[in-house]
């Protein structure tokens, strides 16, 4: 095929949730094909003004750079404290200025202008016990796991609570718990846009931040994150300058993939651990959403609705839809953003209809930084009262530490 609008544009509109692999009974790997045509369509054609900017600045600068990263979450946190989005936001400015912009002010995330890696940076952070229990921890414990924590890059300085969460979670559970210093980005944003050769300078980055670390799993709690870190193999399958330069062979990348695991599957595997933590009592209704990488590339499917379920005093609500996608994609909703919003409208949809039928819902889980963004930011331009949460934020809220 010539590489033309026609082939083109129907490839950049696809959210590349991969929800089709799901349904798909032959199990066409189509994200792969689709990625690697992306990366075809990269080195081969004339890209916008605005794709150019957003690939040089933000793919190829920010992500790459923890120093940058955590400037521009100074920026955002100074921004988001000045009350300018709320202004944009709750007046007339609303109608005045153009909607995409009005809309970007509520996906801002939460920055804390600090680098949770750099916080922990290859400290062998122990377990913890819980001072209220007779039991000792030791006897408690026994599989005596070590596990390493990714952070990711945007994760990395800004919703300081599902990293603190997670950590919190883990060696609760009796892990110890490294944090590699000299990690990066995932790349997942790169290979969804078809940057496979920076996508590649990450994986090997990665690769070398975790190896040697008698690891027994690498803890994500982004599905994006993880879902690229267990595909890396894919990257080096290409006949590239980079590629031959790679030592490592296809059993290393497998053996590293096969350690990658979602923090909710792992915690999942836990039960009798988990069930010995002190957890708060008082009722609840969650409504849980279903990320895309978590669900379709993953297949991480009922481990966390179980590990929810078994909360004392929660009930989970599966949201209406929790298989389709909420329209973030990565930078789809920044690329695309009129489909990205049709999408969200569809989403915010299915909230409304689960939450007429669940009135005293508090809250929405989704266990994908980009999916929390988005979701909420669909909840607050609809002016829905609901909480967004990442699980292991939720979770941790519910351990009641350090009683007297």
């Amino acid at each position: 095929l010539e590489l033309e609008a026609e082939v083109i544009d129907p490839l950049n509109r696809c959210l590349d949730c991969r929800a089709c692999e799901s349904a798909c009974p032959s199990g066409v790997p189509y994200g792969e094909l689709l990625e690697k045509t992306r990366g075809i369509i990269l080195e081969n054609t004339q890209h916008s003004l605005k794709e150019r900017i957003l690939r040089f600045f933000l793919l190829r600068g920010l992500f790459r750079y923890t120093n940058l990263l955590i400037t521009a979450s100074w920026i955002l946190k100074i921004y988001s404290a000045s009350g300018l989005p709320k202004l944009i936001t709750n007046t007339i400015l609303a109608k005045l200025l153009p909607q995409p912009f009005v809309f970007q002010q509520h996906l801002l995330p939460k920055c804390s202008g600090k680098s949770f890696k750099r916080k922990h940076a290859d400290q062998i952070l122990a377990p913890l016990s819980i001072e209220d229990k007779q039991e000792d921890a030791a006897q408690i414990r026994k599989e005596n796991l070590r596990v390493g924590m990714f952070s990711g890059c945007i994760m990395d300085v800004s919703e300081a609570a599902i990293h603190e969460s997670t950590l919190t979670l883990l060696r609760h559970i009796g892990c110890e718990v490294v944090v590699p210093g000299n990690q990066s980005c995932c790349g997942a944003l790169h290979v969804h846009s078809g940057d496979r050769k920076t996508a590649r300078e990450f994986a090997l980055k990665n690769m070398a931040a975790f190896e040697n670390r008698h690891l027994d799993a690498i803890i994500t709690n982004a599905a994006g994150c993880g879902a690229q870190l267990q595909e890396y193999h894919h990257l080096f399958t290409e006949a590239t300058a980079e590629n031959q330069k790679d030592t490592r062979s296809a059993a290393d990348w497998k053996n590293f993939e096969n350690k990658v695991t979602d923090i909710l599957e792992f915690l999942s595997a836990y039960p009798d651990l988990l069930a010995n933590l002190p957890w708060s009592k008082d009722e609840d209704i969650v409504l849980y959403d279903a990320p895309c990488h978590l669900l379709h590339a993953q297949k991480v499917d009922e481990n966390p609705r179980k590990l929810l379920n078994s909360l004392p005093g929660v009930k989970l609500v599966v949201l209406k839809e929790s298989n389709w996608c909420c329209g973030s994609a990565g930078i789809y909703n920044l690329v695309q953003p009129e489909l990205s919003a049709a999408v969200l409208n569809r989403k915010t949809e299915s909230i409304r209809q689960t939450l007429a039928q669940n009135p005293k819902a508090s809250t929405i889980v989704t266990a994908n930084p980009g999916c929390l963004y988005q979701i909420r930011a669909g909840v607050r331009s609809n002016n829905i009262d609901l909480r967004i949460l990442h699980p292991v934020v939720y979770l941790a809220e519910r351990l009641i530490l350090n009683r007297s």
